[in-house]
């Protein structure tokens, strides 16, 4: 039987190791390299919306106080008398069916508004004679409040001084 020989320098000895891997992982190089643009383009992508959608209606919110105050001051001449929950019966509805509104009255000065308060009776009667003569498929079409609007306003502008009334509004308008 071959015995085998073994050599003096390959005594039992372990493999050579593999050079060393470099370290895996974030590294602060990689971080730098590739964290400073991604950086830079996210701070870039918030500045244009923030100038494109967020400056621009601050923009228009600080134009707005001008424009209150002009509105407010050309307002400080009007004033609005309200006949609060006026309620009829339609033409040809045989008490079977109602209309509960409440007219608003913009008028040129608060010296009107008192002269509309005195006639306040008088401004109900207006309202009730337009309202029941009205039928109601006339009341219900949105299209025929304007002719609403326009009647009232001039029977109701009779009893004050010319251009003493500028518009008729309905704040409530209940058909039941």
């Amino acid at each position: 039987m071959a015995k085998e020989i073994i050599a003096p320098d390959q005594s039992k000895q372990p493999p050579p190791a593999a050079p060393p891997a470099p370290p895996q992982g974030v590294t602060p190089v990689k971080l730098i390299m590739i964290g400073i643009p991604v950086f830079l383009v996210q701070l870039a992508v918030v500045y244009f919306l923030v100038a494109k959608f967020v400056a621009p209606s601050s923009a228009a919110q600080q134009s707005e106080p001008a424009k209150a105050e002009q509105k407010e001051s050309a307002d400080q001449a009007k004033s609005i008398f309200v006949v609060k929950d006026v309620i009829v019966n339609p033409a040809g509805t045989n008490g079977t069916r109602f209309l509960l509104t409440t007219v608003g009255f913009e008028i040129s000065g608060p010296e009107r508004e008192k002269d509309l308060e005195r006639k306040e009776v008088q401004v109900r009667d207006v309202l009730n004679s337009v309202l029941t003569s009205k039928g109601l498929d006339e009341l219900v079409r949105v299209d025929q409040r304007e002719s609403l609007r326009k009647e009232i306003s001039q029977k109701v502008g009779e009893m004050l001084p010319a251009g003493a009334l500028t518009n008729v509004y309905f704040s409530k308008f209940i058909i039941q």
